[in-house]
């Protein structure tokens, strides 16, 4: 915690959580250093304190375990406690199992988990309807101003990016008409209503038993009311290029198919997300995610 003042963290947990024990720094390594999580063991079990450098990622957070997350039952942690002053903390307790990134599986146990995973996704979905797209603060309040047009959201998450391209000079001509491609399908999104979305919801931040058996999802710092198809686009290990039987598990998972709409909705958030890519590495010397982004885009052109 050498950017944290340790001894006032701790005095917290204390208050809140009664005697702690600090085990481990579990933070993970990435570009910008948002977040820092840290394993603990208190009285009734074990259970994460993450602090958050970013209030935006906080405020998602807080608001997902709050409203969000028990839509999961059993399969997402249950929020202990909330530090609102810096440096902004809260407390989540532990789900059994391993990472699934940091797994190896045979591939039908793969499918299995992305299966379930796909399944519980369904119910997330389905459990509310918000009145704009976008991040909440803490207490569900919208965290900026309010889009309720589902084209309108879209489209200005693609123009921000892109324009953020266009200033450090890292878009091709051939990219750039990509993206031209897919403004041309926003009306795909006429009509589509806002719904809770987890939008960083993949191996990364799923859970598995030692027997290889999905048991849940962490992670809310990036959840929001969003399109649906926010939750089947943003792969950073881009499994819908390289496993597609993967994809088509947490299809079959989720339960339904796509309209034709919802499909030209998905190549839209593809190439949102693989335009991000792209910029977002080129901005923060993340070259090898740049370079992925490239690939998928030339797959989607």
């Amino acid at each position: 915690m050498d950017t944290y003042n340790e001894s006032d963290l701790l005095e917290w947990c204390k208050a809140v959580l009664g005697p702690v024990e600090m085990l481990a720094d579990h933070s993970r390594e990435h570009p910008g250093d948002r977040t820092s999580t840290y394993r603990l063991r208190t009285d009734s079990g074990i259970c994460y304190l993450k602090v958050h450098n970013d209030p935006a990622h906080w405020h998602n957070e807080v608001h997902g375990y709050r409203a969000w997350a028990g839509a999961f039952g059993p399969n997402a942690p249950r929020l202990l406690a909330v530090r609102d002053k810096a440096p902004l903390a809260l407390v989540v307790t532990a789900l059994p199992g391993q990472i699934l990134d940091e797994v190896r599986l045979p591939a039908i146990q793969e499918q299995k988990v992305w299966q379930e995973a796909g399944k519980a996704l369904a119910v997330l979905h389905k459990s509310a309807t918000g009145a704009f797209f976008g991040p909440c603060r803490e207490d569900g309040r919208p965290a900026g101003a309010v889009v309720t047009d589902a084209q309108v959201y879209i489209g200005a998450e693609l123009e921000s990016w892109q324009r953020r391209g266009e200033a450090i000079g890292c878009l091709t001509p051939d990219e750039m008409a990509i993206v031209a491609g897919a403004s041309s399908l926003l009306p795909a999104f006429a009509g589509e209503k806002p719904i809770p979305c987890h939008r960083d919801y993949g191996p990364a931040n799923w859970l598995v038993t030692k027997e290889g058996v999905w048991s849940g999802v962490i992670d809310f710092e990036f959840a929001q009311w969003d399109v649906r198809m926010a939750d089947f686009t943003r792969y950073p290990n881009w499994e819908w290029i390289d496993r597609p039987d993967l994809i088509e598990a947490f299809h079959t998972g989720y339960g339904r198919a796509f309209t034709p709409a919802e499909e030209s909705q998905r190549l839209v958030c593809h190439v949102l997300y693989s335009l991000a890519a792209v910029v977002w590495g080129q901005e923060n010397a993340y070259f090898g995610f740049a370079a992925e982004g490239r690939r998928a885009l030339a797959r989607l052109r």
